[in-house]
């Protein structure tokens, strides 16, 4: 049985002023909790269902188990559908200073979708870009359906919250700009280092940040469509700069 005080804490994780004053977040879902088991994250329980325990009976072992049935499970969840697990874990103290400008970096101005977030995540995980920089008003990173779109690569991804001013002003590194005016990426040559610059689908990136772009770079377009929802842009974007 699952605890009342456990229950709590589940329901109150699903807003982000609780998800900030914890330190703790969701993990829901065999795919991501499978992948969190092979991360250095800290798990404080999990609320798992009787079937998927006698589908996966390597959980057993786990410490902080909370057997319960699917329709409860469901009925936790803020995501559709999930009958499987919920797990709550420590967030992890994302310092600054880890943040390797040696490699090509990723930055994201003002994107809101969670959704998109996590599947930005996703590719840079496949590209093995280790360090995303997100600005102040970008989705938080620990809302569920973020966590749930990465499926998993959150846990080799390191996503940074700052005033992107500060980090783009503060370093001798050569700032890329999306936009749709810029070098096609077909002619620009692949850099060593840098942070590549998105801004979000509807307005690019924000006027405040121009200024710190060093080129500007662009997904040649051959047809009618305004825009490309972000996550496609990336995808393009890394699969031809690394």
């Amino acid at each position: 049985m699952l605890p009342i005080s456990k229950i709590k804490v589940v329901q109150s994780l699903k807003h982000k002023k609780n998800r900030i004053s914890s330190n703790l977040f969701l993990v829901e879902g065999i795919k991501s909790f499978d992948e969190l088991l092979k991360s250095n994250y800290k798990i404080d329980f999990t609320v798992i269902s009787k079937e998927t325990l006698a589908n996966n009976k390597h959980y057993k072992n786990l410490n902080d188990l909370y057997v319960v049935s699917a329709t409860e499970i469901n009925k936790l969840s803020g995501l559709k559908n999930n009958k499987s697990l919920i797990s709550v874990v420590h967030k992890k103290n994302q310092k600054k200073e880890s943040i390797d400008f040696s490699n090509l970096i990723i930055a994201l101005d003002s994107v809101s979708d969670p959704g998109n977030l996590g599947t930005v995540i996703r590719i840079a995980d496949w590209f093995n870009i280790k360090s995303i920089l997100c600005s102040k008003n970008t989705v938080d990173l620990y809302n569920s359906k973020v966590i749930q779109s990465s499926m998993g690569s959150f846990t080799r991804v390191n996503v940074f919250y700052y005033n992107l001013e500060d980090v783009l002003g503060s370093k001798d590194i050569s700032v890329f700009g999306t936009s749709t005016d810029g070098t096609d990426i077909n002619n620009f040559e692949k850099p060593d280092k840098g942070i590549i610059l998105f801004g979000s689908e509807s307005q690019g990136v924000s006027e405040h940040l121009k200024k710190y772009v060093d080129k500007w770079i662009s997904i040649k377009k051959n047809g009618g469509a305004e825009s490309l929802n972000v996550s496609v842009s990336v995808g393009i974007i890394l699969h031809k700069l690394t």
